[in-house]
């Protein structure tokens, strides 16, 4: 019999980024991903507001901060809302 993948359930994004502006500067999981590619897709997407269907909760581009860990199910995305971002 083959593996069986671990299947993530969908990310709330727009519940986790209010979670992060309600709580300032706190470091939240995002999700994990068994892929490292998709982990640090999604990881600069909330940074820069590169896809649109993921960054619209995380506006304006800057007011995220993101960071990857490796864990034992993939790639764990972390956020923290660091205020509004500065010009530039």
């Amino acid at each position: 019999m083959g593996r069986r993948l671990w299947r993530r359930p969908p990310t709330n994004h727009a519940g986790q980024a209010a979670w992060m502006k309600a709580h300032p500067f706190e470091w939240l999981d995002v999700s994990t991903y068994p892929a490292a590619y998709s982990a640090h897709t999604v990881a600069r997407a909330i940074r820069t507001g590169d896809r649109v269907s993921i960054s619209r909760h995380y506006g304006p581009a800057g007011a995220f901060e993101t960071r990857t860990t490796t864990t034992e199910r993939g790639t764990t995305v972390q956020a923290r809302f660091i205020g509004k971002a500065i010009n530039g």
